[in-house]
């Protein structure tokens, strides 16, 4: 998720889980030389405290003083900081609404300023929510985003600000030609449209009636997100399973399970939560399939007091469309994306849901005579079906069968830091950057020991490197913590009102298996394809060059394509130079053979199908419940299982599941109405990566090219503009249908 803008809107995260088999492309997205020189071989084989090998700071790369942000944030401070924004910001704005005559320089200037300024501690402030240690901490921080969230709605709706912007823009509108003859007079001319633009979208062009229901209904949406994000975050539900139950769990996964035992029968039950590490391996794994049904519809029906939140936000978003004079919410949200309208969207998800049928079909028939074949062989009688619980297993064994894939053997090739190191090194070469880790604790300053704390500069120069800014990577699953993949931008770059450049902040927050005693955290290839991912993120969000932190990172691009450069950066991790180049075997240090490298690049399009139509039905249900006029009438329960089961091709076994308890993209206000926009992103990604990157992908005159027009650019020209000036051509879909295999 992103959301961008002033204040709470400013703070912006994506969540992305990669595209792995099957796996929900949350909530982010996703959504990379080659020398790996780290090496893990220990005498004692303890691997409980690894160490990186991302470069040190050298002479050189120092970074400039008062670059880093603090993160000493007592409970207390929390509110008491949230509180001081809001006042000296209130305060601020009352001072501009009394200016007479209002201009550019008296007031749209002030006003990006102090929008600029506040960023960095807003999103603090909000971020700790997410990733502190601390319950307290993480209580104060929702409060402080709660009170942050509804001071930003009531600024959105004052009126006496909205009409000394509609004055300025009203003057500036004819003379846009002038403007644009100037790079920085551009960038004013497109706040101030940009401001006026949402004023009108919250509502200030109507009676002060229907603005304070405006206010009313947006405060209880954000309410309502903002609970239903904290509900996943802390939740702590679990299974237990005997021994016998997760028959065909690797003895890897099982040692990460906590034993309980029973105190009644004095047996051994094993926890699986619902974190990845621990649910995804049971579901693709236990040979049981009432092991498999159990978990998969533990998992779907978790957090079930998130369903009164999600029914009550889609009646709320009804209303605030009608308010504002749209027919449906979608065609409110869709207005400042790509697609601008749901007849757009409908199209594109039912086209390609319908070109992907019989693929689906077919690789559907393979997976149930795997099926088949395995009962016959257990002795098991075989019903004819083709369960949703049963697809991650038969997946997992048809690749394992025929394509002699062995996720857990490609994992020892891939311990967390030498792959790090080297993907790191990837992006340093594309994107001519440097990445150096703060090792002295002295300097060092984050929300929690195990996070690492990365300066980043960009090296066009090796002479004279200049400081990006800073990136934070937060890896492993902890009590309290955000549960999925994701990048958080934390402070965008801008310019300063003594002409000088902030440095950014983002950070990547992830949940991968920690080292035990007897090994590191290993990668599985579809978190190498995660991390990739989110990274691309990162680096958005810390090469914009724009004088107005809005116009910066991803989150000021359109929203349908916002995963598209983090979607590009994932076709890294099926080249297999790239793969090689990461690999160093976690006890030997040796690179991984060929033979699996090209078993699994074998895979990539393996049930791609199936993946693609998952996909569809996640779009097709977040359209559907916002197009609705009627929401009391929709049940829920049978929508989301139905359309699974006519879509996805997969059944429910009469299993009706609540995952949209947990589907953390539609309570946000940019993914609602807008999951379409993973597979719409994609068009963009695949071209861009077949079209410039494909026949060199270590080409770092391609690699600049696209960082300083695509990514740097951020929002402030059009999209289509950037990707035709990079291109040297328009867009087209061609590379997308046939990376689907829909076109020769």
């Amino acid at each position: 998720m992103v959301n961008s803008g002033s204040l709470c809107k400013v703070t912006r995260f994506l969540v992305k889980v990669s595209r792995s088999k099957l796996t929900l492309l949350p909530f982010v997205v996703l959504p990379t030389a080659l020398f790996a020189t780290s090496h893990f071989y220990q005498s004692s084989r303890s691997y409980s405290s690894t160490s990186s090998g991302l470069s040190r700071m050298s002479p050189q790369l120092v970074p400039p003083a008062g670059a880093l942000p603090r993160w000493e944030f007592p409970s207390a401070k929390i509110g008491e900081e949230a509180t001081r924004i809001i006042e000296s910001t209130n305060k601020f704005y009352d001072e501009l609404v009394e200016i007479s005559n209002p201009s550019i320089d008296n007031l749209v200037k002030p006003y990006m300023n102090h929008e600029n300024s506040i960023g960095l501690m807003v999103n603090q402030l909000c971020f700790l929510q997410h990733v502190s240690s601390d319950k307290e901490i993480r209580e104060a921080s929702n409060k402080a985003t709660e009170l942050l969230q509804n001071f930003e709605i009531e600024t959105s709706l004052r009126h006496d600000l909205f009409l000394q912007f509609d004055k300025i823009w009203k003057e500036l509108k004819p003379r846009k030609e002038e403007f644009s003859h100037d790079e920085e007079q551009f960038e004013i001319y497109k706040f101030v449209e940009k401001c006026h633009k949402d004023f009108v979208r919250a509502g200030l062009n109507l009676s002060e009636e229907d603005r304070n229901k405006v206010k009313d209904i947006k405060i209880k949406i954000a309410s309502n997100s903002l609970e239903f994000s904290k509900n996943l975050g802390e939740q702590k539900e679990f299974l237990l399973f005997s021994k016998e139950q997760l028959d065909g769990v690797s003895d890897t996964v099982m040692e990460q399970f906590e034993q309980v035992k029973d105190e009644t029968t004095n047996e051994t039950n094993y926890k699986v939560t619902f974190k990845y590490p621990d649910i995804f391996p049971v579901l693709k794994m236990a040979k049981n399939a009432e092991t498999r049904k159990t978990a998969f519809c533990g998992d779907q029906n978790k957090v079930p007091q998130n369903e009164e939140l999600f029914v009550a936000t889609l009646k709320l978003r009804d209303e605030l469309a009608t308010l504002l004079g749209y027919d449906t919410y979608a065609n409110y949200n869709l207005e400042i994306k790509m697609a601008k309208k749901q007849s757009t969207v409908f199209k594109f998800l039912n086209d390609l849901k319908d070109k992907l049928k019989p693929l689906g079909e077919k690789e559907i028939g393979i997976l149930k005579s795997i099926k088949e074949a395995e009962c016959k062989e257990l002795g098991v009688p075989f019903d004819g079906r083709y369960y949703i619980w049963d697809h991650r297993y038969y997946d997992t064994k048809y690749l394992k069968d025929n394509f002699n894939v062995d996720h857990e053997a490609i994992a020892e090739y891939y311990p967390i830091d030498s792959t790090i190191e080297g993907m790191l090194k990837i992006y340093e070469t594309v994107f001519k950057l440097k990445f150096v880790e703060e090792k002295d604790t002295a300097k060092k300053n984050v929300w929690n020991e195990d996070v690492k704390q990365i300066a980043v500069w960009k090296m066009d120069n090796v002479k004279t490197p200049v400081f990006v800014g800073w990136i934070y990577f937060d890896l492993h699953p902890r009590d309290g913590k955000y549960g999925h993949a994701a990048n958080f931008g934390i402070a965008s770059s801008y310019i300063r009102e003594d002409g000088s450049r902030s440095y950014p902040v983002t950070a990547l927050v992830c949940n991968f298996s920690k080292s035990s005693a007897t090994k590191p955290s290993l990668l599985k290839h579809n978190e190498i394809t995660t991390f990739f991912h989110e990274l691309g993120h990162g680096i958005h969000d810390l090469v914009g060059k724009n004088r107005a932190a809005r116009f910066n990172g991803p989150g000021a691009t359109p929203w349908d394509f916002v995963e598209a450069p983090s979607q590009m950066l994932e076709f890294y991790t099926w080249d297999k130079n790239a793969l090689q180049s990461l690999s160093k075997h976690y006890k030997t240090g040796e690179q991984i053979p060929e033979k699996l490298l090209d078993s699994l690049i074998a895979t990539k399009h393996v049930n791609g199908a199936l993946f693609a139509l998952r996909q569809l039905h996640f779009g097709l249900f977040d359209m559907t419940v916002h197009t609705s006029k009627d929401v009391a009438s929709l049940d829920l329960l049978k929508l989301w299982g139905d359309l699974r089961q006519e879509i996805s091709l997969v059944e429910n076994g009469g299993q009706y599941t609540k995952g949209y308890d947990s589907f953390g993209h539609i309570m946000s206000d940019s993914y609602s109405a807008g999951y379409y926009g993973y597979m719409w992103a994609e068009v963009f990604a695949t071209d861009m990566y077949r079209t410039k990157f494909a026949p060199n992908p270590l080409d770092s005159s391609v690699g600049m090219k696209y960082r300083d027009i695509v990514l740097a650019n951020g929002g402030l020209y059009e999209i289509d503009d950037n990707l035709k000036e990079f291109l040297g051509r328009e867009p087209s879909k061609d590379a997308f249908l046939k990376e689907l295999g829909l076109q020769a």
